[in-house]
């Protein structure tokens, strides 16, 4: 674990509400002046504890209106297995959120579709030819209840 002071921490936080802040409002936030607020700022992305700033799209405004949890077995669990699935799938921009799993199965994907149909396409014409694929076992959201990247710092 990287060494954070408190102000870190609160930079970390404001950030986590929203990356879109400036330096400015950031370093109003959390009590600093610009240029200490900055020079932090750089170091914890330096650091790679900041990963950077992303935007949360509206999924349904931009016409994706169902999401598909995917639960995916493979038939061979050796190292290069592992690595062609994972090469493979981090190339299909639909799924947005792809786990390696101990258990029953290897890998839960998290996929975002226009709809039913899309979704059959993409099972079809790409998920079931990945390499090493045994089985594949989907879900249809019906409601996401809480989203969130935020650490609990």
């Amino acid at each position: 674990m990287h060494d954070c002071d408190e102000t870190d921490l609160r930079i970390l936080r404001v950030l986590q509400n929203d990356g879109a802040l400036s330096v400015s409002e950031i370093a109003d936030r959390v009590g600093l002046s610009q240029s200490p607020c900055s020079r932090r700022i750089a170091r914890l992305q330096n650091e790679g504890i900041l990963k950077g700033r992303s935007v949360d799209l509206d999924r349904r405004k931009l016409g994706f209106n169902a999401i598909i949890v995917a639960r995916v077995k493979l038939d061979k669990h050796d190292k290069d297995a592992l690595a062609a699935f994972r090469r493979e799938i981090t190339v299909i921009p639909e799924v947005q959120y792809a786990v390696l799993l101990m258990g029953a199965f290897d890998y839960d994907l998290h996929i975002v579709v226009r709809d039913i149909d899309h979704y059959q396409t993409l099972l079809h014409h790409k998920l079931v030819s990945l390499p090493g694929v045994k089985e594949i076992e989907s879900s249809v959201v019906l409601e996401v209840v809480k989203k969130t990247n935020a650490l609990p710092i």
